[in-house]
Formats: structure tokens, sequence, C-alpha cells
């Protein structure tokens, strides 16, 4: 604020040295002082020069006193020297003005009027110092309308500052809930730009508080069933030692379904991070290729056939860089989970395609399908779509997918095929060298 007060007086002191710089100006005093002085001077010039002296001083006579203070006449042989009525103009004011007059009786005469002790007569007596050289009125607009003014400039900058200073300590503190943009909105300017993206940042924020707080009670739900039934196996086995081997069984089967979850787990948390690890370049048809073989040789048990399609055209090049590990296993859960919705002969399909600048993979089954309202649902963790075998999984497999088409820069949808059937689109940019 005093920053701003201080710049405030220094531009109205600039002003007005300006102003006086290139707007000189006369004082009044100086006008009337000029005009006075040529008017007696020019009268008693031309008394003396045809009455002489007697007619001079009848005249000076009726001045006031306060006006023949500063005239005076004394007999000179010799032309004055001073300056003259000649010198009286506009912006040039002389300290005295000196005539030269010769009587009609061949005196001559020196006439001598002190325009300076006019003008101090005249001049309006002071009763306060200038400060700056300013006027008072003006001193006054610089001093207090400029604190004003810095005041409240001051305030409308501070206030949002304290608003974001108070809204950063409650996010720090968790609470994600704040928002700026609501009471900062109407300013129309850069800090109502950062209010924006602070709300859009605590928005995320909560998102992903909220995913991550979800997740964990979701892992903690799926966990304690597991462990339910491994605590039930060895209180059994305690209580009758004769079922020890078929309660083993049981044990070894829960253990075996949290080995897997937790490396699915451990797999989704990978997935999340914003890094891939060991980026390499790799083929994406050689990629799918091989999932397509590995899970031709399950799907001979409940019938299903799994059909790819060649690309087109045959010499287009799949390369892609990324992670193989996780998209294979990217690509393997969504053709696995085809499998688990597909009944007896029928078939799934698989294709390779370039849409753009990227590469897309397409599996396809005749499944049952998926409700339209659940179609954006089925890539959240531990989510799973009612069939008889939804059992055999725990929802995170298109979660997984999820998760490595973004961190791979690409893209997942999900959408229902006709008359019956869902259709899974994972799609991957596709690299080329630098030309």
């Amino acid at each position: 604020m005093l920053g701003f007060w201080f710049t405030f007086v220094a531009i109205a002191q600039g002003l007005w040295v300006v102003f006086a710089f290139y707007n000189p100006h006369e004082p009044p005093e100086s006008g009337i002082a000029r005009r006075f002085v040529k008017l007696q001077i020019t009268s008693a010039v031309s008394t003396l020069h045809s009455g002489g002296m007697p007619a001079l001083n009848a005249m000076i006579a009726d001045w006031p006193q306060d006006d023949r203070q500063f005239f005076s006449v004394s007999p000179s042989l010799l032309p004055a020297k001073g300056s003259s009525m000649q010198e009286l103009e506009p912006g040039k004011t002389p300290h005295e003005v000196v005539e030269f007059v010769q009587g009609p009786d061949g005196q001559g005469y020196r006439l001598r009027y002190d325009v300076a002790g006019l003008m101090d007569e005249y001049r309006p007596r002071k009763h306060h110092r200038e400060l700056l050289n300013m006027p008072p009125p003006l001193l006054w607009l610089g001093g207090l309308g400029g604190l004003l003014f810095s005041a409240v400039l001051a305030w409308n900058l501070t206030r949002p500052m304290l608003q974001m200073r108070k809204a950063f300590d409650r996010v720090a503190q968790g609470d994600l809930s704040v928002r700026l943009f609501s009471s900062m909105g109407k300013r129309h300017d850069e800090l109502s730009e950062v209010a924006r993206d602070f709300d859009s940042m605590a928005e995320r924020l909560q998102v992903l508080v909220r995913a991550r707080e979800e997740l964990l009670h979701d892992v903690s739900h799926e966990l304690r069933s597991p462990l339910a039934r491994l605590q039930l196996a060895i209180g059994l086995a305690r209580q009758n030692p004769s079922n020890v081997e078929s309660s083993l069984s049981r044990i070894e089967h829960e253990a075996g379904r949290l080995d897997k979850m937790i490396g699915e787990l451990l797999a989704l948390s990978r997935t999340e991070s914003s890094e891939i690890p060991d980026e390499e370049y790799f083929d994406l048809y050689g990629l799918v290729e091989a999932v397509v073989n590995d899970a031709r040789y399950e799907a001979q048990l409940p019938g299903v056939e799994i059909a790819m399609y060649p690309p087109s055209p045959d010499n287009l090049d799949y390369t892609v860089k990324g992670n193989a590990e996780l998209m294979r296993r990217a690509v393997d859960n969504v053709v696995r989970n085809a499998l688990r919705f597909s009944a007896r002969r029928q078939t799934i399909s698989v294709s390779l395609a370039q849409i753009e600048q990227y590469l897309q993979i397409e599996v396809a089954d005749q499944g049952p399908g998926v409700e339209e309202d659940k179609l954006s649902s089925i890539f959240d963790p531990f989510v799973r779509v009612k069939s008889p075998l939804s059992g055999k999984g725990y929802g995170l497999g298109l979660a997984i997918t999820r998760k490595v088409m973004l961190a791979h820069e690409g893209k997942v949808d999900a959408r229902n095929a006709q008359p019956h059937g869902l259709i899974i689109s994972l799609q991957v940019p596709h690299w080329k060298p630098a030309s």
C-alpha cells in the first residue's frame, strides 16, 4: 500500500512539474502592477513635461499614500539609466522603471518607479509553506486521494491472496471440498484463472483420494472372504482331525486365490505409475498373435473358437513403444474376459488395424453383452458383471487393461454388438521413426 501511495504522489508531482514547464503562466499581481505602473508613469511624464513640478506635485497629492511611496522624482542633467516603460511587456517585469523628462523651463528630471515594491504590496500573503512546490489542493489530492486509492488497490490484490492461502491451508489439512472460483469468478482477471485452476486441482485430488479409499475398501472386502474361509478350514481341522486332508486342500485353494488376487493388485498398482517401466520397442501384431494362441489352448475345453483376422495390408509395420509385458497382460485380460462370457460353439473375433495415428485391437465375443448404463463401469476395479462364470475373477482384469492403455497414452472403449455380444477396442499410439 505504501508503495502504491508513494507512486501516486510521485506521479502527481511529476504531472504538476510538466504542466508548469509546458504551460508557463504569469501571476495575476504581475499584470496588475505592469498596467498600474504604465498608467502612473505616463501621467507623470505628460504632466511634468507640460506643467512642470507644480503640476506634478498637484497630481501626486491626489495619489493614495501607498502608491506615492513607490514613486520618486529628482533633478537630472543626463538621461536616466535603467529600465524604461518599453520593457513592461507580458512575461517581463523589471525591478524598477526610470524615465527622463524635461520640464517647460528646460530643467531635466528623473522619474523612478519601484515596480518590485509595488508587486510585493499586491502579492497575497502566504500563511503556509508549499510542499514539493505543489499547490495545497493538489497536495491534498495526491496525499489523501492517493492513500485511499492505494488502500483500495492493496486490499483488492491481497484479499484473494489471503483467500487462496486459507484454501491451500484447508487442502493441506485434508479438506478437499474447498472451492475458490465461486467467490473470485467475478474478477475476470488472472487471479480468477488461478482460482479456476485451483478448483480443478482440488477436484482432481478429491477424485483420486476417493478412488483410493474405494479401492482400499474393495480390497479389504475381497480379502475378507478367502481369509474367513481359511480360518474356517483351520477351525474344522482342529475340531475333526480326520478331515485334515480336506481342510488342507481348502487352505491351499484359498491361499492360491489370495496369491492371485494380490498379484493382480500389484499389477494394478504398477500401472498407476505415470512412467512406463522398462520402455522398449516391440511388434504389436506378434504380441497379439501370441496371446491368441495361448487363449486357443484354453478355449478347447469350453468349446469356444478364437479367430484372428490377418491385418491389411500385410506389410504394415506394427511397432509400438512401451512395456511389452504390461501390454501383453492388458490384451490377455480382454481376450480371457471374452472367453469367460462365451458359450460352446461361439466365436471370439480378434482383429488388428491402423486407425489414423493409433493401432487398434478389437476383441468381439458373442456373449450376453453388458447393460448400456454399466458399460462405462466395467473398467473400474472389482466391478463384475453377473454371469455363470463371474465367480472366477475379481473384477481387476479390465481395470488393469485401462491403466495400461492410459500409461501408454492410449484409449480403451467398450460397446455392445448386434444382436448380442460385447466389443472392446484398445488403441495404442503407432510408433514411427523420425523422418
